[in-house]
This record gives C-alpha cells, sequence and structure tokens, in this order.
C-alpha cells in the first residue's frame, strides 16, 4: 500500500467500474484523496480569456490590459489547472525549490492530459527552458519533469548571463522589468509554425511573453500557453 507523498498517510486505492472498462494499466497513485482535493481548480468557465486567472466574470483582467498597453497584440490566451494559491506555492517549494523530483508524479498524468485536451493539432510544444545554474543545482527543468508522452521541441535556451536573477526571488516591479532571458536555438526559421508554450506557473506573465517575442522573430504563426498554474 502506498503513501501519499503530501501527508505521509497510507492510501487507500478504490477500483472504479469506469476504470475496469477502460481497460487502462494500474498506476499506484501517489497522493490521498483528501490532499489532492486541497489544491484549487480553475474553473475555466470563468477566467480571464488572456490569461487564465480564475475571475467571478470571463473578461480581461487588469494585468491582461496592461499588457495590451504596452502594445502586445496577441495575448497567450493562457488556461492553467489551478489556482496559485498556498497549497499549490506549497507544493512548488517542495518540488520546484527544495528539488524533490519524485513530486512531479503529483500532477504529471493530469497535467500532459490537460495539455492534450487544450491543444491543437500541427502545434509545436515548447517548454521554458531553466538557466545552466538552476539546472546544475536541481538537477532537472521541473516543466519538463511535469510532462509524459509530451514531444518537445528545443527552441530557447538561456542566454549566458552573470550573475542571473530567479523570477521567483523578485518583486512584481522587477519581474516587469526584467530583460529578454532567452535566445533562439532552432536550427531554422519557423515559417509560420504554430506554438504552445508549457510552464509550470503563470504569474505576471513576462516570462511566457519573453519567449513569445522570441518565436515570433523567428517567423512563428500562432503561439499560446498552457501552464499548471495561476
Amino acid at each position: 500500500m502506498n503513501k501519499c507523498l503530501m501527508c505521509g498517510r497510507e492510501i487507500k486505492m478504490k477500483l472504479t467500474l469506469k476504470w475496469l472498462f477502460s481497460m487502462q494499466p494500474l498506476r499506484d497513485p501517489v497522493i490521498c484523496q483528501n490532499c489532492m482535493e486541497s489544491f484549487s481548480k480553475i474553473d475555466l468557465r470563468s477566467i480571464c480569456p488572456g490569461c487564465g486567472r480564475q475571475q467571478k466574470e470571463r473578461r480581461l483582467c487588469q494585468d491582461c490590459q496592461r499588457w495590451l498597453k504596452m502594445g502586445e497584440k496577441n495575448l497567450l490566451k493562457n488556461r492553467a489547472m489551478f489556482v496559485y494559491d498556498a497549497v499549490m506555492k506549497e507544493y512548488m517549494q517542495r518540488y520546484k525549490f527544495s528539488g524533490d523530483y519524485q513530486w512531479r508524479l503529483i500532477f504529471q498524468e493530469q497535467f500532459t492530459n490537460f495539455i492534450k485536451q487544450n491543444s491543437q493539432q500541427n502545434y509545436l510544444y515548447v517548454a521554458i527552458p531553466v538557466d545552466q545554474q538552476t539546472f546544475n543545482t536541481r538537477g532537472f527543468n521541473q516543466v519538463e519533469g511535469l510532462l509524459q508522452d509530451i514531444k518537445l521541441s528545443p527552441l530557447l535556451e538561456f542566454q549566458a548571463t552573470q550573475g542571473h536573477v530567479k523570477q521567483s526571488t523578485k518583486t512584481r516591479k522587477a519581474r516587469m522589468e526584467t530583460g529578454q532571458p532567452f535566445k533562439y536555438k532552432g536550427a531554422r526559421k519557423l515559417d509560420g509554425e504554430n506554438i504552445i508554450l508549457l510552464d509550470d506557473i503563470y504569474t505576471t506573465g513576462r516570462t511566457l511573453y519573453h519567449a513569445k517575442h522570441i518565436l515570433e522573430a523567428q517567423g512563428a504563426g500562432s503561439i499560446y500557453s498552457l501552464t499548471l498554474a495561476r
């Protein structure tokens, strides 16, 4: 019997008729139902159409209105699975910042299914990269760890810079003022190919829009984003 990664309690599996007739292999759960229900799932019927923020009404939030005022012609139309609240921050602290790679399994299957359900055919999947220093310390890209059977196109990489400061340590103002951290590493121009950017969290959107601008400069067509949390 497995123990929940979050609370440590033993997980009691319930075999449903739906699973029995699905012909899917039995997967050992890594999180109990109580802990999973502690995450706030976003209701896509009432979100900001520009960034996926959970709202009472389906209208552009102030963040997205600000992007338009800054000259952004096409918003990312981000979609996310969960609200970035205290519970999700605790998860990210353990998985992303403390580097507990096993915790990727909590959302790996769900996030992969979410991506497939919210994707269009013939789009390239591009995961937001991590800088070399972070990768050397943590040992993995937290976005790629959340993916299962998703074919990625490695079109972006961090520019080599001295004293790179992580976005997570910055104030909102400092995040928005961050310079372009990425460079293009594709073998050719994109010639109108459509892109879906994948990231773990959408906060201000600064990182995702930096990625979008690099890909647009290389001739990309439509660019959207999907994230685990917003």
